[in-house]
């Protein structure tokens, strides 16, 4: 794939499902569509590694393509409560990607393959939000983002707290480096 490829197949997906979330709205089908559109266009950007100039936009469309599709339908649900649930569910997985950077960054490696197969990645998570809103009425689908989002929530912190106190234990190079000064 050539050096544009891979950010150009993530934006597509990515346009087509954050456009189609909010000109439709809550409970169309065509978004459960578009959602797996993105899942294929997302998948189809990082088959190969990311190492072509542009290929750093890869990680931030998808995020966006995530938290906009999940923002887009609460915000169209018209039911109280769904856009705070659908911000309780970007703030869990935000916080999945804040830890996972400074695992990383720390050369602790990324988070357990079965955290990130459980929480359902981000295509999986924007497929079942899609999904969601198309299926239940608004009401339902707040009640529905609020479990979805206290089950990721759960599931993240609970990984990230072990790992942490663990790398603290352990003398792991893996550190929080937000105080650094240099």
């Amino acid at each position: 794939m050539p050096g544009f490829t891979a950010p150009a197949v993530a934006l597509l997906g990515a346009a087509a499902v954050l456009a189609t979330a909010a000109l439709t709205g809550f409970g169309s089908a065509w978004a459960v569509l578009a959602a797996a559109i993105y899942a294929g266009t997302s998948g189809l950007a990082v088959t190969r590694p990311l190492k072509g100039a542009l290929d750093w936009l890869v990680p931030p469309v998808l995020r966006a393509a995530e938290y906009g599709t999940v923002l887009a339908l609460a915000a169209t649900a018209d039911a109280d409560g769904a856009l705070p649930a659908a911000y309780g569910l970007v703030a869990a997985v935000a916080y999945h990607h804040y830890d996972t950077v400074y695992r990383i960054r720390g050369n602790a490696g990324a988070p357990p393959h079965w955290l990130v197969r459980a929480i359902g990645g981000h295509e999986g998570r924007t497929l079942v939000v899609a999904v969601l809103a198309a299926l239940l009425t608004a009401s339902q689908f707040t009640v529905a983002l609020t479990v979805l989002a206290v089950a990721v929530a759960v599931l993240v912190l609970a990984e990230s707290i072990r790992f942490w106190v663990a790398a603290h234990r352990g003398g792991s190079p893996a550190v929080h480096d937000e105080g650094e000064t240099a």
